[in-house]
């Protein structure tokens, strides 16, 4: 292990204070405007923070990790290239198939779709995926920069065990000021909303790591956050009727159990395979790309 990667816990702590502090200072100001995220300032206030954790990890690689270089870094795009785009989309679309098929398969009850026929689906999806998923790349690309562009890969470098476990409590505790003070994730309680939530990152964090890792491509990453925004907040909601969020939304149990479900399997293979998360992590953050 190099000397940068024996020094981790330093880097980490001063980007995950960053991180949170600054998301603590956006929601206080979004309260004092007195906007929710449903709002149109409130939700482009919302884009933008969604950039703090790469400004966490501008200023943490400036001042106390200047050692440390990128392995996932934007000017790769990764191979093949169909699949740095066609597995987030692909994979998000299946686990909320799966979460709203469990719905009608249990009898859930759901609200009137808002695109209320095949055409008004068809039209509505061929214009607004493309739309929501370039919206979303913007603010995606600002959080996974920091997350899977950053912390993890700092805490797989230095070998650290748990590591992504380490990754889903920072995003999570991250989260909670806008969960808190601003509304996101509104479900039958906080509790709830919380819970959730960390439910969701326990799921949705392995398998877009592994796909981050896989594919050697930050832009992965990226892509999942928003597809994952755009399929679960707006596409199937109104094209198959919005649930209960405490079972359907983004967030919902249907949705994340199946997130944790496909990470299990995901860690599985990983341990059975590759020699465990930190070898197969190391491997793919170390040894050069096929392109």
């Amino acid at each position: 292990m190099s000397a940068q990667n024996a020094h981790w816990k330093r880097p980490v702590l001063v980007f995950s204070t960053t991180a949170v502090g600054l998301a603590c200072f956006v929601s206080a100001l979004l309260v004092s405007l007195d906007l929710k995220v449903t709002d149109s300032l409130g939700s482009a206030l919302i884009l933008v923070a969604m950039w703090i954790p790469a400004v966490a990890r501008f200023i943490t690689v400036r001042t106390v990790d200047r050692d440390w270089k990128a392995p996932l870094p934007l000017r790769r795009w990764g191979r093949p290239r169909w699949a740095i785009i066609g597995l987030p989309l692909f994979a998000s679309a299946a686990i909320y198939t799966v979460a709203y098929g469990a719905s009608s398969l249990f009898g859930m009850s759901r609200a009137a779709p808002v695109w209320d026929s095949p055409g008004s689906i068809a039209a509505n999806l061929a214009f607004n995926l493309p739309v929501l998923a370039v919206i979303g790349l913007f603010g995606g690309l600002g959080e996974e920069l920091g997350w899977r562009g950053y912390l993890q890969p700092r805490l797989d470098q230095a070998g650290v065990r748990g590591a992504m476990l380490w990754v889903i409590v920072i995003e999570w505790i991250f989260h909670l000021p806008v969960i808190f003070f601003v509304g996101y994730l509104e479900s039958t309680s906080m509790a709830a909303s919380l819970g959730l939530f960390f439910l969701l990152k326990l799921g949705a964090t392995p398998l877009w790591t592994f796909g981050t890792y896989q594919l050697r491509s930050i832009w992965v990453a990226a892509w999942f956050h928003s597809l994952h925004n755009g399929l679960s907040q707006v596409l199937f909601p109104k094209a198959l009727g919005a649930g209960d969020p405490l079972w359907l939304e983004e967030s919902g149990l249907l949705p994340s159990m199946t997130y944790v479900v496909v990470a299990a399997l995901i860690v599985g293979w990983v341990w059975r395979t590759r020699g465990g998360w930190v070898h197969f992590a190391q491997k793919q953050l170390t040894s050069p790309p096929s392109e």
